[in-house]
């Protein structure tokens, strides 16, 4: 008797030690979660890339560094960088080759709207679960962004901050130009403002598409100048901004009020591509931009992480949008591996409902009242946008909306 018991105690403990092998082997797996990251880094769209891809590693370094997910044991994020170079079909394919070659666990991207209508098809079809920092739609159930939705977002904003000028502030605005830099987004939010000004009593003097490829936007700003708008109203990138800011310089034309969103209008990158004499002309006089996040903005975490991004990040430029932008998508993505628990696709997927990173909140880098969440339609539940105006020190004022505004809109010169 004592024979068998003793058989069976030896080979309890052999189960014992091969359940406790394949828990170590696990273990093992799951030390390192494979992330693929595709970036703009080169291209019309690098500028974007430029700025947020320097955070975002930043951040990721950081919650490596204090214990990585602790869901997983402590497992530690692995970024594998890829550049579609500004191409949808590129990204399309680097999409593929992250989720079949180097079978990562999702993807994160600062993915813009071509970007993100090429890969959504494939992000279907290998149920790969993404997180956009820049994309104002999805068109993959697969897909989730950080970025404006081009109507409740983008376009509700624009057109009631010009409602709120005209009304409470008695600006002169009555015949709106719409110039937009002419790609998806751009043309998306173009029709949503089309919808929301006249409701509002406002004329459509006229669209101007912006050309991406343009080396400079003089014929747009003369076209812009034989209309006469009271104002202009639309989606602009960082490089049209550029080009369309020293065109309005050169032909010193000042009549309008030109109002944009969001880097082309608001980043603090501006002022470096502008240089002080361009952009004190035109930056402070009779413009304002629309943006997600703003260095003048009242908030503790907002605060904080501009000040660590510029002590600790080693970045090359000024803290701006993209940066900030970087940074709070790496707070989502651990936010998500958290809930998730797991490497597993569709864990992951689920994950997102979860995500909750509420008002006052330390990782709450966007000023949004009702913090960070995502509707139903894979965008961010609270789509408020915030209107800066520029000061000479260069400065930013918050000036809409009232509750969160630092200073009064400057009257029109």
């Amino acid at each position: 008797m004592s024979r068998t018991i003793s058989n069976l105690f030896a080979s309890a403990l052999q189960v014992f030690a091969a359940f406790g092998f394949v828990a170590a082997a696990s273990a093992a797996e799951t030390k390192t979660i494979r992330i693929g990251v595709i970036q703009p880094m080169s291209g019309n769209f690098a500028p974007y890339a430029q700025e947020s891809e320097p955070a975002f590693e930043y951040i990721i370094n950081k919650i490596n560094a204090e214990g990585g997910i602790k869901s997983m044991g402590g497992a530690k994020i692995e970024m594998l960088l890829a550049d579609d170079a500004s191409q949808g079909a590129r990204t399309a394919t680097e999409a593929r080759r992250l989720a079949t070659e180097e079978n990562v666990a999702m993807i994160v991207g600062g993915l813009l709207s071509p970007q993100m209508l090429a890969i959504s098809p494939v992000l279907d079809e290998l149920k790969l679960p993404t997180l956009s920092m820049w994309a104002a739609g999805s068109k993959s159930e697969y897909l989730y962004s950080l970025g404006f939705p081009y109507d409740r977002g983008y376009a509700a904003t624009m057109a009631n901050f010009l409602g709120w000028l005209a009304k409470e502030k008695s600006y002169p605005i009555k015949n709106v130009m719409l110039v937009y830099s002419n790609y998806e987004a751009g043309q998306l939010v173009n029709a949503a403002l089309k919808q929301r000004l006249p409701k509002l009593g406002f004329n459509i003097a006229g669209e101007v598409p912006l050309d991406l490829k343009a080396a400079d936007q003089t014929a747009a700003m003369l076209r812009i100048r034989s209309m006469k708008p009271d104002a202009t109203a639309g989606l602009v990138t960082p490089r049209d901004g550029t080009l369309l800011h020293q065109a309005r310089f050169s032909l010193n034309y000042n009549d309008a009020i030109f109002f944009g969103g969001t880097a082309g209008f608001s980043d603090t990158v501006l002022w470096k591509d502008l240089g002080d004499q361009i952009g004190k002309a035109v930056l402070t006089r009779n413009l304002f931009g629309m943006t997600g996040f703003s260095p003048a903005a009242k908030l503790e975490s907002v605060r904080n992480i501009v000040q660590e991004l510029k002590d600790k990040a080693n970045l090359k430029i000024e803290v701006g949008q993209g940066a900030i932008q970087g940074a709070q998508t790496a707070r989502i993505l651990q936010r998500v591996l958290e809930a998730a628990g797991s490497t597993d696709r569709d864990a992951i997927k689920a994950a997102f409902a979860k995500v909750n990173i509420p008002p006052g909140d330390p990782d709450l880098y966007f000023l949004r009242p009702q913090g960070l969440s995502f509707a139903e339609d894979r965008l961010l539940k609270d789509s408020t946008g915030i209107v800066i105006q520029w000061m000479p020190d260069k400065t930013q004022e918050i000036v809409y909306p009232p509750e969160v505004a630092t200073a009064a809109p400057r009257p029109k010169s």
